[in-house]
């Protein structure tokens, strides 16, 4: 009578399946992709708009200036025909950039205007540093779409964002990744509080200063005020 014998192998690690994570993408069209793009580069876009408008402009402004042409000999050396317009050009070009560079240079050394300007690039900066907390930490739908940043602004402690959740994300999808949105925007804490008008709009504040821990202490005149009490005598 024979007999049949099952050898299992003493090395298991072979035939352990590791746990792995399926990750799908919603399939979007190129017109559709192109404009979340351009969305979230508003900012940018303009900015380089506005200094390529600028900077042609004033190409066009000092063409004629007498200064424009002698500025391109210097940098070109003379025109080899009465004819040659090269040195102007190339003048208007460097001189436009230089009152570019002048203009942003004195923007950044006014205070107010200087403040103004970093707070909107950090604001900005939360924008997309803040898509990258959500891709990261998966805060999106089982379709693979992000909650959308509608719109960023600065604060008196921080950056102010607001977002529009899609079907299928909660407002506890954004409050259990506040660590890791607060670390993401180089903050010191962020707070997520819903519109109680409509759940699906979520603010979320990210705080970088406390304006109370900063500039002297505020002396209470509260001990200067109150009388000491009067200890009562014995046998009185």
């Amino acid at each position: 009578m024979s007999r049949r014998m099952i050898v299992r192998p003493s090395d298991t690690r072979n035939n352990r399946v590791e746990p792995f994570e399926v990750f799908t993408r919603p399939q979007r069209s190129l017109p559709a992709r192109i404009s979340g793009l351009v969305l979230r580069l508003r900012a940018e876009i303009t900015t380089a708009a506005v200094l390529l408008l600028a900077w042609l402009w004033l190409t066009g402004l000092v063409d004629g200036w007498p200064v424009t042409t002698a500025f391109g000999e210097l940098i070109t050396g003379p025109p080899d025909t009465p004819d040659d317009t090269g040195p102007a050009t190339v003048g208007g070009l460097l001189l436009s950039a230089l009152v570019i560079a002048l203009l942003v240079g004195a923007m950044f050394t006014v205070p107010r205007s200087r403040r103004f300007v970093v707070r909107r690039g950090w604001a900005v900066m939360s924008r997309h540093r803040l898509r990258a907390v959500f891709v990261e930490r998966r805060v999106m739908n089982y379709t693979g779409n992000l909650p959308v940043i509608v719109w960023a602004r600065p604060t008196a402690v921080g950056e102010r964002v607001w977002l529009v959740l899609r079907a299928g994300i909660e407002l506890g999808d954004i409050e259990r990744n506040l660590d890791y949105i607060a670390s993401g925007c180089w903050g010191r804490a962020a707070r997520a509080e819903a519109r109680r008008s409509m759940t699906a709009l979520v603010v979320v504040d990210v705080v970088r200063r406390d304006p109370l821990s900063s500039g002297p202490a505020v002396v209470s005149p509260i001990p200067h005020v109150v009388p000491a009490p009067v200890p009562v005598l014995e046998g009185a």
